[in-house]
C-alpha cells in the first residue's frame, strides 16, 4: 500500500505543475491565448448578437451610383450636393467615410493648366481661371451646411496636411495623461486643409483588424506624435460624428489606476450624457447586429431625391460606399465581407443604444482563481474518484459556466472567458486520467504478479480491476461445473518415481488448463490427479454449457496428443533393459449445470475463489460414474438441454449417491458436425431404442440392438458391454414391478 500511496501524490504534484504552467500562460496572456478568447467571444456575438438600433444611416456609394454618375472621384460640386441634400432633409450629423486628401482634377482651374498653350484656347483657359475652384466651392457648402464630418486615416509616409481637431480632450480620474495609452501614428493623410477646416468635425477612420483580419475593437481615440515628440489626440470617426449631432465642444477622457502610482490606462470617453466604456488603450468593443441592407440607401437615389425625408430625419448618417472596386471591405465576426461604412454605424448604433460590451480588469483574476478552485478539486479528487463521476462533475461546472457567461454577456454586455479555464480543467483531468490509469496498471500488474500462478486470467482481471474483491464474500449463479480426473492414476503412480510422477501430472493438467481457460473457464482447484473448473464466474458467460462442452472436447484432443507425446519420452529415457511399459492416460470428464454459491472463500488469513453447492457435487459424481459406463464424459440432463446442436447420446437414469432424485445422464462425443454427420445420426436412432426397450424390459431386443450399436461405434464398447452384462443380471434378477428405468449407483 506504500507504493500506492507514493503514487497517488506523485499523480497530484504533477497535476499541480500543470496547474501552474496553465496560470502562468494566462498571465502572459500569449498572442495564441488572446486569439482563443476573441474566437470566443465571436461565438457569443453569433450566438446573441445586437439588437438592430436606429438613428443611423448610410448613404452608399454603389455600383449603381458609379454606373449612373460616372467612376470615383466625383466632382466635387456634385459631392457637395449629397450633404446639401442631406441636411435639408434632416440630418443631425453627416459623416464622410472618405478622404478629400487631393484637390478636384475637374476644378476649372486645373483644367485651364491642362489645355494646350496655343493662341484659340488661351481666352478659355483664362476664363476657366475665373471660374470658382471646386474644392473651395465644396468646402463653402460644408461650411454652411455645419453639421458635416471630414476624415483622415493613418499613413505610412508623410502626407500634405495634418488633421484638424475641432473639439477639446478634458482628461478625468487619476493620473498620467491617458495619450500615454492610446495608439499613435507618425503620419495621417487628411482631407485637404479648406475643407477639414470648414467641416464641423475631422475623425478618424482606422480600424485595427485582429491577426485573423476581422475588427473587432476600434479605437475611439488615436494620437500623432510631433517631431518635437508631443502627441496629439483626435477622435474616431463615429465618435466625432456623433459629438457635431449632439453639439458638444469637448471630451471627457477618464483614466484610472493607483493616485500613488502611474495610471494603468483609459476607462472610458464621456460625450454629453454618453459614456463610453473603452478597454486600458481607449479601444471600444464592437458589439455587431450584422448586416442590414436597410441601412443603406445608394446614394443616386439621395441625388434624384427619390428617398422619402423620413428615412434621413433626425439621423447620423455616414457616406461610405459597397463597390467593391473602391476597396473599403472588412470582415466581422458575423460577415466574412462587410463595407467599412457599417462598422462605424455598428459603432454608433451601440453607443446611441447604451449597448456596450466591457471586460473588467479583474475578471482576468477572477477566471484564474476559478480555474484555480476548480483545478485543484479535479487534482485532490482524481485519485480517489471514478472517471466517470469526475468527468460529470466537470462537464457539469463547464456547462453552468458557459450558460453563467452567455447570460451575463447577454443581460450585462459583460466579456467572461469561459473557455480557457475550461480548457486547463479538461487538461488536467485528461492528464490525471492517464496518470490514474498508469497507477491502476501499476495495482493490477501487482496483483496478477502475487495471484498469477494460481488463478485464471479471467479472475485475474476481474481482481485487477476490483482489488475490492480480495475478500471474504461471494453469490449465488448459474454456473457449469467441471471434473476431471486421470484413470487408475494409484496403479500408474506405482510404476513411477517422484520425478516422473511430476512430470506426468504437469504433461496432463498443463494442456487441460489450456482449454479451460481458452473456452472461458475459471480453475477452481487442482486436487492430486483431478481438476475442478467452472463457468459464468467471475465474468459473465451467458453461452457457459457449450464452453464447458468444447472444453471437454478439446481436452480429449489434447490428451491424445500428451500420451504420444509420454510415449515418445518414455522410450527415449530408459535403456531396454531398464524399460518400462508405458500407460496410456485417460481421463474421465463429468459436466453439470444449475446453481451455486462462488465467490471468495476460506478464512480471513487464506482463502479462494471457489464454489459450492449441489451442482458441484453433481458434477463430481457423473466424473466418478465414467469408469463405470467405461465413458470419457457424463454431462447431466440440465446442460444437454443447453447444447442441443453437439452429440450427445443419452445413457442412464441415474440415481447417484446422496441424492433422493434420479438424473438424467448424458455423455458427449463430439461438436455440431459430428451431430448431423450420417454415421452419428443411425447411432443416435439405435441407442435411442435400445435405451426403450432397455427400459420396457425386453432384454433379448436389447441386447440385439446393443450389439448393432457396437459394431456401428467400436469405441463405445465398455458402455455396451456394461448394458449386456447389466441386462444379464435382470434376466435373473428382474426389477421391482414399478421400475422406471431408473439405476442406482453403488459406487462414487
Amino acid at each position: 500500500m506504500i507504493r500506492f500511496v507514493f503514487n497517488r501524490w506523485v499523480q497530484i504534484f504533477l497535476l499541480l505543475l500543470l496547474l501552474a504552467e496553465a496560470v502562468m500562460l494566462r498571465i502572459e496572456n500569449t498572442p495564441l491565448i488572446e486569439h482563443l478568447q476573441q474566437l470566443t467571444f465571436d461565438v457569443y456575438n453569433r450566438i446573441l448578437p445586437r439588437a438592430t438600433g436606429h438613428g443611423v444611416a448610410i448613404i452608399d456609394i454603389d455600383e449603381d451610383s458609379l454606373r449612373n454618375y460616372g467612376q470615383w472621384p466625383w466632382p466635387r460640386p456634385q459631392v457637395a450636393q449629397l450633404p446639401d441634400i442631406l441636411h435639408q432633409m434632416g440630418a443631425r450629423a453627416i459623416a464622410f467615410d472618405m478622404v478629400f486628401a487631393e484637390p478636384d482634377r475637374t476644378s476649372p482651374a486645373l483644367i485651364a493648366e491642362r489645355l494646350p498653350p496655343t493662341p484659340a484656347l488661351r481666352p478659355i483657359a483664362e476664363a476657366l481661371k475665373e471660374l470658382p475652384d471646386n474644392d473651395q466651392l465644396f468646402a463653402n457648402k460644408i461650411a454652411a451646411l455645419g453639421n458635416v464630418v471630414t476624415a483622415f486615416v493613418a499613413a505610412n509616409q508623410p502626407g500634405r496636411q495634418d488633421p484638424v481637431l475641432k473639439a477639446k480632450f478634458i482628461n478625468e480620474g487619476y493620473k498620467p495623461d491617458p495619450l500615454r495609452f492610446i495608439n499613435t501614428f507618425p503620419y495621417f493623410a487628411a482631407s485637404l486643409p479648406a475643407l477639414a477646416e470648414a467641416a464641423a468635425g475631422d475623425g478618424c477612420f482606422n480600424m485595427a483588424t485582429s491577426q485573423d483580419g476581422i475588427i473587432r475593437h476600434v479605437p475611439l481615440l488615436v494620437g500623432q506624435r510631433t517631431a518635437a515628440g508631443q502627441v496629439n489626440m483626435y477622435p474616431t470617426l463615429a465618435l466625432e460624428a456623433l459629438r457635431v449631432a449632439l453639439g458638444k465642444t469637448f471630451y471627457k477622457v477618464k483614466s484610472f489606476g493607483i493616485p500613488t502610482r502611474e495610471g494603468y490606462g483609459i476607462q472610458s470617453v464621456a460625450l454629453g450624457d454618453y459614456t463610453i466604456p473603452t478597454d486600458q488603450r481607449g479601444r471600444f468593443q464592437l458589439y455587431y447586429a450584422g448586416h442590414r441592407p436597410g441601412l443603406y440607401i445608394p446614394a443616386w437615389k439621395i441625388l434624384t431625391r427619390q428617398v422619402s425625408p423620413s428615412l434621413i430625419k433626425d439621423k447620423i448618417v455616414l457616406i461610405g460606399t459597397s463597390a467593391i472596386g473602391l476597396l473599403d471591405l472588412r470582415s466581422s465576426p458575423l460577415n466574412p465581407v462587410l463595407p467599412g461604412v457599417e462598422v462605424h454605424a455598428e459603432i454608433l448604433e451601440q453607443i446611441l443604444g447604451g449597448k456596450f460590451l466591457t471586460r473588467p480588469e479583474l475578471f482576468n483574476g477572477a477566471e484564474l482563481w476559478a480555474m484555480g478552485a476548480v483545478s485543484l478539486v479535479v487534482i485532490l479528487l482524481a485519485p480517489f474518484v471514478g472517471t466517470g463521476l469526475l468527468a460529470l462533475l466537470i462537464l457539469v461546472l463547464i456547462g453552468c459556466s458557459g450558460v453563467g457567461a452567455l447570460y451575463a454577456y447577454q443581460t450585462y454586455g459583460l466579456l467572461l472567458d469561459p473557455v480557457y479555464p475550461s480548457l486547463a480543467i479538461i487538461a488536467i483531468f485528461i492528464l490525471s486520467s492517464i496518470l490514474t490509469n498508469l497507477r491502476t496498471e501499476m495495482e493490477r500488474r501487482a496483483v496478477k504478479t502475487a495471484f498469477g500462478h494460481y488463478i485464471s486470467p479471467a479472475l485475474m482481471e476481474e481482481l485487477a480491476n476490483n482489488p475490492d474483491k480480495l475478500k471474504l464474500g461471494g453469490e449465488v449463479r448459474e454456473l457449469s461445473v467441471m471434473f476431471t480426473d486421470i484413470r487408475n492414476f494409484t496403479t500408474i503412480s506405482e510404476t513411477m518415481d517422484p520425478a516422473e510422477l511430476i512430470r506426468m501430472m504437469n504433461a496432463f493438467l498443463t494442456p487441460m488448463t489450456t482449454c479451460v481457460l481458452e473456452s472461458r473457464g475459471t480453475i477452481d482447484k487442482y486436487m492430486g490427479d483431478a481438476m475442478m473448473a467452472f463457468w459464468n464466474a467471475p465474468l459473465d458467460d451467458p453461452d457457459h454449457p457449450r464452453h464447458a462442452c468444447l472444453a471437454a472436447l478439446k481436452m480429449l484432443t489434447a490428451l491424445a496428443a500428451v500420451n504420444k507425446d509420454l510415449q515418445a519420452a518414455a522410450e527415449k529415457h530408459h535403456k531396454p533393459s531398464q524399460h518400462k511399459p508405458f500407460r496410456e492416460l485417460k481421463a474421465g470428464i463429468g459436466i453439470n449445470t444449475g446453481t451455486c454459491s462462488v465467490g471468495n472463500m476460506g478464512s480471513k488469513q487464506r482463502f479462494a475463489y471457489s464454489a459450492l453447492g449441489d451442482t458441484v457435487n453433481l458434477a463430481s459424481r457423473l466424473e466418478g460414474q465414467t469408469k463405470i459406463y467405461g465413458l470419457s464424459t457424463l454431462i447431466s440432463g440440465s446442460v444437454q438441454k443447453r447444447v442441443p446442436e453437439l452429440a450427445t447420446l443419452e445413457i442412464d437414469f441415474l440415481m447417484v449417491k446422496g441424492r433422493s432424485e434420479p438424473e438424467r445422464i448424458y455423455t458427449l462425443l463430439g461438436d455440431a458436425g459430428m451431430a448431423q454427420s450420417p454415421a452419428f445420426l443411425n447411432l443416435k436412432d439405435l441407442h435411442d431404442k435400445m435405451l426403450l426397450t432397455y427400459r420396457e424390459q425386453r432384454w433379448a431386443k436389447a441386447a440385439e440392438l446393443t450389439d448393432s450399436c457396437l459394431n456401428l461405434w467400436p469405441e463405445l464398447r465398455g458402455l455396451y458391454m456394461m448394458y449386456q452384462q447389466r441386462m444379464a443380471e435382470f434376466k435373473t434378477n428382474p426389477p421391482p414391478a414399478d421400475w422406471r428405468g431408473v439405476w442406482v449407483a453403488k459406487e462414487k
